[in-house]
């Protein structure tokens, strides 16, 4: 039900994610305008903003007015697929008072108050009429008086009996009374004459004195309402605040939604819907993927049909949990780490996969070491941060640990997944190595968990070789011989049963650019390194297995030798060395025993 709710999403998601996506941060947004209605501080009715300060707060209120108008507008859009679509999810969400609040009657409000466009360019804002109390108040009081004087003026021209009389006003004062001077004595005593000039005279009735001072105080309590409508404004808009906040999470649930009905059509090859399984009791969580592609990589960047698909299994019935991963350098190995991880997010979130098939065991967390960082500030080296993060997969340290305590988070589960790329290469060879194999034999044996393990350790391979909880794979490639001996490898970047027996790390060199000279005094010092390993590994090999297993080896090698009638030849130098060496073996067995 899930997938046919986004495969309705799809077409009319492209439509509303181009409306989305112009849409600012709209949580942010909200938080700091309801945090602006507060009434203390700089918000504190008697606080009277500076002009930018002012015109700042302005521009916000605006700028989540529209972003809540895009929100319904999107709301509305998709709300024409209902009709076709049988979803309780998508019903609940786009049914208006359900999930998302009916605010259109509150947004019209504010639409009818002012003009957003003009008032956003001045800088302040000049309310239409009714859309705030206070302010409509103020202009009634100031209307009221200037209908007083326009009545006294009507009074006066009746009084003197000339209808010529008027209002004028001389620099600062307003409302003069011009009468000629025809009329000058017929003008009472108790009037104040202000001005003249050739034939007028200018007066002020005391009605018009007290008229003016009340006019002049109903400006100003007009002028003070003007300028504290934006937090009146931003009040009313905030007594709302519960619905504004439903709103944001009912677009953001669908934002989700949408992206993940179009996600799928970004991918390159075969998609799927990835498949839950139930974990047994007794059984380590699966996961099976076939053919997995990657979700980020595309051809645009890579070119048509390069990346290469790759089947991945870890745990079920009968299977290993855990892939060592070997390979050569830039072969591939962390790409198939993080494409599993990522395909496991998509698969849990509800989206498709890109593979032929996916099953798994829900996962409850996924651990990641991978890539080589420092925290000088913080004091620690490469290596050390390096250690930090596996220890957070690991069981929770005590206290004599403060470093790590610090960073302590949580531990890892069998139903977790876990990727280390490289662990342990952040110290010497020996430390390391010892390093990576009590990680990996801790996740293997104690937490049992699914999870990938890539290394340049060779003889992780080689100890873990039987083990039947973990399986050894490796990132193909062809190793040919290139220019003056020097070896060239061609990445075939697929996940390959069995380990690798070199990492190749001359080659990358050798794209890296370094010198010629360079490159054939590595190889050499690889090949005399490599030549000392062996022969060190022999005798550890004879000392470290258990007795049976030597034994079943030397019996096998002779076998070997009897099926190709080798020991027929006498003259054949190669089975009489071959032979002595096997003697050998066995006389240091039963000195042994």
């Amino acid at each position: 039900m899930f997938f046919t709710l986004l495969g309705s999403l799809f077409v009319f998601g492209i439509l509303a994610e181009k409306e989305l996506s112009r849409l600012p941060d709209m949580e942010r947004l909200l938080a700091r305008v309801f945090a602006g209605s507060e009434a203390n501080g700089r918000n504190a009715n008697k606080v009277v903003l500076y002009e930018d300060a002012s015109k700042k707060q302005l521009q916000e209120f605006i700028s989540a007015l529209r972003g809540c108008d895009m929100m319904i507008h999107a709301c509305s859009s998709l709300g024409a697929i209902l009709e076709n679509v049988d979803s309780k999810l998508l019903h609940h969400l786009l049914m208006p008072g359900s999930k998302i609040p009916d605010v259109h009657s509150i947004l019209r409000h504010f639409k009818d108050a002012f003009d957003w466009e003009e008032e956003n360019n001045s800088g302040r804002i000049i309310p239409r009429e009714g859309a705030d109390i206070e302010y409509d108040a103020a202009c009634q009081i100031v209307k009221d008086i200037e209908s007083n004087l326009r009545e006294h003026l009507k009074e006066q021209r009746k009084l003197l009996r000339d209808s010529s009389i008027s209002y004028v006003t001389i620099g600062k004062d307003a409302y003069l009374l011009e009468v000629p001077e025809s009329l000058s004595q017929s003008i009472p005593k108790e009037y104040e004459l202000r001005s003249s000039k050739k034939g007028f005279s200018r007066y002020w009735s005391p009605m018009i004195k007290k008229l003016i001072g009340e006019l002049t105080q109903a400006e100003s309590e007009k002028e003070a309402k003007l300028k504290s409508i934006l937090q009146r404004l931003v009040g009313r808009f905030c007594e709302d605040h519960s619905k504004w906040r439903q709103m944001v999470s009912t677009v953001a649930e669908l934002d989700v939604l949408i992206s993940l009905s179009i996600s799928s059509e970004y991918f390159e090859g075969k998609t799927c819907r990835p498949t839950l399984s139930a974990s047994c009791a007794n059984e380590v969580p699966c996961l099976s993927a076939k053919s997995l592609g990657h979700p980020v990589l595309r051809s645009d960047t890579l070119g048509e049909g390069t990346f290469v698909t790759n089947d991945v299994t870890l745990g079920g019935s009968g299977r290993a949990s855990f892939v060592l991963l070997t390979g050569p350098n830039m072969g591939g190995k962390s790409t198939l780490l993080r494409q599993v991880c990522l395909a496991v997010i998509l698969a849990q979130i509800g989206a498709d996969v890109p593979a032929e098939s996916f099953t798994i065991s829900p996962v409850d967390q996924i651990f990641v070491r991978m890539g080589a960082k420092d925290q000088i500030m913080a004091g620690h080296s490469t290596f050390l941060t390096e250690l930090l993060e596996t220890a957070s997969m690991l069981s929770t340290f005590s206290s004599s640990y403060p470093v790590a305590t610090k960073l302590m988070q949580s531990s890892a589960t069998c139903n977790s997944l876990v990727a280390l790329d490289e662990l342990g290469r952040g110290t010497s060879t020996s430390d390391g190595q010892a390093i990576a194999a009590s990680v990996l034999e801790h996740f293997v044996r104690t937490v049992q968990c699914r999870g990938m393990f890539s290394t340049h350790y060779h003889r992780l391979a080689f100890d873990y070789q039987k083990d039947p909880k973990i399986s050894l794979c490796h990132m193909a490639c062809q190793v040919t011989k290139g220019v003056e001996g020097l070896e060239e490898v061609i990445f075939l970047h697929k996940l390959t049963p069995g380990a690798c027996p070199k990492s190749y790390g001359v080659n990358v060199a050798r794209l890296a650019g370094l010198p010629d000279s360079v490159l054939h005094k590595a190889a050499a010092k690889s090949q005399e390194f490599e030549g000392s390993y062996g022969k060190r590994r022999l005798g550890s090999d004879l000392s470290t297995q258990r007795w049976e297993d030597k034994a079943y080896s030397i019996v096998q090698n002779l076998i070997k030798i009897a099926a190709n009638n080798e020991f027929c030849t006498s003259t054949n130098n190669t089975v009489v060395g071959t032979l002595a060496n096997l003697q050998y073996k066995v006389r240091l067995l039963l000195e042994q025993n």
